[in-house]
């Protein structure tokens, strides 16, 4: 009788105590559990700021007993500079990074990363774009495919340039470097490559056989391999399935415009393929109507497609209607040519060139694109001013002054 009552107690009191460590430890757990335990919940969402479905694909990874390595793993984002926003991004994208040794798998990329000159806020942006870099193996993707970059661009400095700018993920060998062997058999130049590279890499993260057909196609549309305008039609093809090919031409079709003739816009322009139906409809449809364009007087200034219709197209298209208006010009025939030109050469060659006989035609331009242009003391630092305010620098080389265009509701 005393060993049965001796034997409860010692139950209850073992049940007692593994109730409070549960409390007290999110990670004890019996194994026949199919559900984490809430508390393990909560604390993921408390520590890294998960979702509670974020939580619960992350728990999925954790079969330690305490949480001695997500601490430590959340104590190593913090201490190298990430905020909490970039910690829940992190661990959201990549929640396997829960487990990882800190010493072993995560110090040693950090330290490469350094020792190839960038620096912490770079090391976190580069991270943020793409967490899957820290799954990585150092020895076996990350420091191979940095030389391998490095071989292509020129340098580490052009590779870290290029990595600050796009999102490139660690696994090169499927598909960047194949796909960059492609290029080169076909002809074209490694500084090319290299541009490619650096602008635009996410071309080049294309599955290989789809790649080699895009670049064959690309071939036989009659593109030069030795021009960029080559590599531009590679890009654009490799980011648009053949349905959506295929609707961008029914667009143009609609609109009047035969096969040959978006063709022949393509290996001018391939960009205007990649524009949007809406806007496609609307920049042809304006020109159509305000001025009795047909395709052949795209096909002349391809790169109009592209414009901004409400911030470019219109303003300099009421521009030449005003002067038109008061006599200055005789016929509206200056927008294509005039919207080639940047805002800042616009000014220069057509508003200061009118101004003389209308002096407040810099006003009624405000009006037109929706902004004041300011006069700024001479001599400041255009890189200074450039970012004041979201405004726009000018600076007009016959005159010694600066203009900068800030919206028409903003503060003097």
């Amino acid at each position: 009788m005393f060993h049965f009552l001796y034997y409860k107690k010692l139950v209850q009191i073992n049940i007692h105590t593994l109730q409070i460590q549960s409390l007290q430890n999110p990670f004890l757990k019996s194994h026949s559990q199919t559900n984490p335990p809430s508390s393990l919940l909560q604390y993921l969402q408390n520590s890294f700021g998960l979702s509670p479905e974020r939580a619960l694909t992350a728990s999925k990874h954790l079969r330690h007993k305490t949480p001695k390595n997500p601490d430590a793993v959340l104590t190593f984002f913090k201490s190298h500079g990430f905020s909490k926003t970039h910690i829940k991004s992190i661990i959201s994208t990549a929640p396997q990074l829960l487990v990882f040794t800190v010493e072993s798998r995560l110090t040693p990329k950090i330290q490469f990363f350094k020792e190839k000159a960038l620096s912490e806020a770079d090391i976190v942006s580069l991270i943020i774009k793409d967490p899957a870099i820290l799954t990585a193996s150092l020895e076996k993707r990350i420091k191979p495919s940095f030389d391998f970059l490095s071989s292509v661009v020129g340098t580490d400095q052009l590779v870290i340039k290029s990595l600050k700018r796009s999102k490139f993920r660690f696994s090169l060998e499927k598909s960047v470097v194949p796909n960059v062997a492609i290029l080169k058999n076909c002809g074209v130049p490694d500084h090319l490559i290299s541009k490619l590279l650096m602008g635009q890499p996410l071309a080049l993260i294309v599955k290989s056989d789809r790649f080699n057909e895009i670049v064959k196609m690309v071939q036989e549309m009659g593109f030069d391999p030795s021009t960029y305008l080559f590599l531009e039609a590679v890009r654009v093809m490799a980011a648009l399935s053949r349905p959506m090919w295929d609707t961008k031409f029914e667009v143009y079709r609609s609109l009047g415009w035969s096969d040959e003739e978006i063709l022949l816009a393509f290996r001018k322009r391939p960009g205007c393929i990649a524009i949007s139906e809406e806007k496609i409809r609307r920049c042809v449809n304006f020109f159509v109507t305000e001025l009795g364009w047909n395709p052949s007087n795209f096909l002349a200034y391809p790169s109009i497609l592209s414009f901004n219709l409400e911030k470019r197209i219109m303003p300099r298209h009421r521009f030449w209607q005003f002067l038109m208006s008061k006599g200055l010009i005789k016929k509206h025939n200056r927008l294509a040519k005039s919207l080639m030109v940047s805002e800042k050469r616009f000014l220069e060659t057509y508003v200061m060139k009118y101004q003389a006989k209308v002096p407040e035609l810099l006003k009624i331009y405000e009006g037109m694109i929706g902004s004041k242009l300011l006069d700024i003391k001479d001599g400041e630092e255009c890189e200074i001013i450039a970012q004041a305010r979201g405004g726009i620098l000018f600076f007009p080389k016959h005159r010694q002054y600066y203009m900068k265009a800030l919206p028409l509701d903003a503060e003097e």
